[in-house]
């Protein structure tokens, strides 16, 4: 299977002190186990350094050598990146036209936008991606 985390599920699973660690980690470590492919875009992973380092974190600000010290261990698992194609921002533009998408809601529509070009399941704890039609899992559940 080929799966797309969303940010925040990197996110949770980075910090053994976030509010879902346990089910984010496990979730991604056994994907990765099974040989599943896991995968996402830049986006996600600069969302991830972004967000861990932030001072108002939850429990602290993330040493900026943590996150890139996870995605590495991650790469070494078998993660990989995703990179988008023509295709991509094709069905993007039409999934925030015909979903009148703004604001926030403009990287969902994105990662929404990969999941249906890959044919993958988008991983996330937003419950916000259901209105795209594509498969996605929640860890949490």
């Amino acid at each position: 299977m080929i799966f797309i985390p969303d940010a925040n599920v990197l996110i949770q699973a980075a910090r053994w002190d976030a509010e879902h660690f346990d089910a984010c980690y496990s979730w991604l470590t056994k994907a990765l186990q099974r040989g599943d492919i896991v995968t996402a875009p830049y986006l996600v992973e600069i969302a991830l350094l972004r967000i861990t380092t932030l001072p108002k974190m939850p429990g602290g600000a993330s040493r900026i050598n943590d996150p890139f010290n996870f995605l590495a261990s991650m790469r070494q698992a078998g993660y990989r990146r995703l990179e988008p194609t023509a295709r991509s921002f094709e069905i993007f533009e039409s999934l925030c036209i015909d979903h009148q998408i703004h604001g926030n809601d403009v990287n969902d529509a994105f990662l929404a936008a990969l999941a249906l070009e890959q044919q993958a399941t988008l991983v996330s704890i937003d419950q916000g991606f259901a209105r795209f039609g594509i498969q996605w899992l929640d860890p949490t559940t």
